[in-house]
């Protein structure tokens, strides 16, 4: 009869299973945190990915000409932004969205120091 060598260090044991579904469970929560939207002087803002796509080619823009002027569609109807409008409404979802990645950060440092808590609060 032979032998059969088992490895027992590739094991996933029910901690790491577990670790890994709250890592995700993070992942889905940043990612709908990211897109939940801003409040920018009032207006509301879009902050999906194909929003902030758009608003950073909108800020490219006011960048190259400072009279860019344009119609911005929020939820609340179209809104005239000009470029420092613009520039600042960019700079308000950069922030928002580095905000996300930065608390998804802590949670994850907890998770892994075992100090974990609520994943569920504290998103921007």
């Amino acid at each position: 009869m032979t032998a059969i060598a088992i490895d027992l260090t590739q094991l996933i044991t029910a901690q790491d299973r577990a670790a890994e579904a709250t890592r995700t469970q993070i992942r889905a929560l940043r990612d709908r945190a990211i897109a939940a939207g801003i409040t920018v002087e009032g207006i509301p803002i879009a902050t999906d990915d194909l929003a902030q796509t758009r608003i950073m080619g909108a800020a490219l823009s006011a960048m190259l000409d400072p009279g860019y002027r344009v119609q911005w569609k929020t939820a609340a109807g179209f809104v005239t932004l000009d470029a420092p409008a613009v520039l600042g409404i960019a700079g308000a979802i950069r922030a928002h969205v580095q905000a996300c990645f930065d608390h998804e950060a802590t949670l994850l440092a907890a998770l892994a120091a075992g100090t974990g808590g609520d994943a569920a609060t504290g998103w921007p």
